[in-house]
């Protein structure tokens, strides 16, 4: 006796199946076609910001002020260290100024921003008159045109020689480049032909023709034929 066919059996060659499995493997084509485009978009996402990285980590002068000209440079992680950096520009009143250190360094996510070492600044003051800043450290703000002086050690200061005859001794200073201005929280000692002045803190304004010396102030002027003494508070 011959065997029975299931009526449940499914013939393959029949036209109802070859619509069903075109049907599957059309959907396959599109998953595929799915997943090449998303991994095409990754790729390309992934090369744009490689693409934006290797712009800023290897072209460290893109980041640099342009007032800013430096010896050379090198790259450690985000912190470009720059050689010889110097500052150059024009004070509101049209005056020269001059910022020079031994090295410098920048931090790319904070480009404004340059930490230097062994500061010299010059600042012309009148015609005639110039003041020159040694300082052990300083940061400075492209953005603000500011310069912080500052001090690490105990040991260390921050000195202001004007050509007029006057040194001013600091532990910090903030100078505006533009204006001239100078303020200092810490104590200040000036020293001048005839006198001295010793004080808590310190503002000049009005790009250097007023100072104001504030907390204890004590100042010592000597004469020809006298020495007087004026403390203050």
């Amino acid at each position: 006796m011959a065997p029975s066919l299931s009526t449940d059996a499914v013939d393959e060659r029949q036209p109802g199946h070859r619509d069903r499995s075109g049907v599957i493997a059309s959907a396959r084509r599109h998953t595929h076609h799915v997943r090449f485009f998303k991994l095409g978009i990754l790729i390309g996402s992934a090369a744009g910001i490689g693409l934006l990285f290797a712009v800023t980590f290897f072209d460290p002068f893109s980041n640099v002020p342009s007032n800013v000209s430096i010896a050379s440079a090198s790259l450690s992680g985000t912190k470009i260290t720059m050689e010889l950096p110097r500052l150059s520009g024009f004070r509101k009143d049209g005056k020269p100024y001059q910022v020079r250190a031994r090295s410098g360094v920048q931090d790319i996510r904070t480009p404004k921003i340059i930490e230097l070492s062994e500061v010299e600044a010059r600042i012309q003051v009148e015609s005639d008159n110039s003041v020159n800043v040694i300082a052990p450290w300083g940061i400075f703000d492209s953005g603000a045109d500011l310069i912080k002086m500052i001090t690490r050690t105990s040991a260390e200061t921050i000195t202001l020689k004007s050509t007029s005859g006057y040194t001013v001794i600091l532990k910090s200073a903030d100078v505006n480049l533009k204006s001239g201005d100078l303020v200092s929280p810490d104590k200040v000692t000036v020293l001048m032909p005839g006198g001295s002045i010793v004080a808590d803190a310190v503002q000049v304004g009005d790009g250097g023709k007023m100072v104001t010396f504030n907390g204890n102030v004590k100042s010592l002027f000597k004469s020809a034929d006298a020495e007087s003494t004026t403390e203050a508070k």
